[in-house]
This record gives structure tokens, sequence and C-alpha cells, in this order.
């Protein structure tokens, strides 16, 4: 592995990811200034953002804060957190239902 990879994600605001011969993703450091993110390594990143969407039939009710996500796979609704309660994210003039497909 080459001794410094910068990758950088650009959509607004950089992200910037330094790998400096590490060999897993706990050993990989993250920079997490510009996010809502406080992790230090990637792995941990990566364990965050996959706890903030959960796609089930019932609603989450343990390990969910404000801004996750929840795909309704039942009712094919997609829902966010809002406050303590789960809010119907709505698309206007939406024809036919969300498929969700097959998990």
């Amino acid at each position: 592995m080459a001794d410094n990879v910068n990758i950088t994600v650009s959509s607004g605001d950089a992200i910037t990811v330094t790998v400096a011969d590490a060999s897993s993703a706990a050993q990989t450091s993250y920079d997490p200034s510009g996010s809502d993110l406080t992790a230090v390594d990637l792995q941990t990143v990566i364990d965050t953002l996959a706890n903030e969407k959960f796609v089930q039939d019932t609603a989450p009710t343990v390990g969910v804060t404000e801004g996750d996500l929840w795909y309704d796979a039942d009712d094919d609704i997609l829902n966010v957190r809002r406050d303590t309660s789960w809010v119907e994210l709505v698309q206007e003039n939406l024809t036919g239902g969300i498929d969700g497909g097959s998990w």
C-alpha cells in the first residue's frame, strides 16, 4: 500500500480520508471535520452510518436517533426520525408505489 493515499469526495463540502499503511478499516484514520460524525477511524464511521438506517416491517424503537431512516418493508413507506417519532416522507405527485425490491 502506498504511504499516503488521499481520497477526496466533493459535494459541497470536501471530506478527506487519509490511508497510511493501514491493514484494516479500524486502523484507517478519518477526519470528521465538516461533518456531523465524531468518529476518527473508518470502521467506526461505517458502523455509525450503518446504524442510521433500518429496513424492517415494524418501526424500530431501540438505537434510533433523530435523522435516522426507516424503510417499512411491509408497506413500502420511507420514514425519517423526527424528534421522538417516525414521520413518513412523502413525494409530491408520486404515481404508483415505492418498490423496495428484495431483501
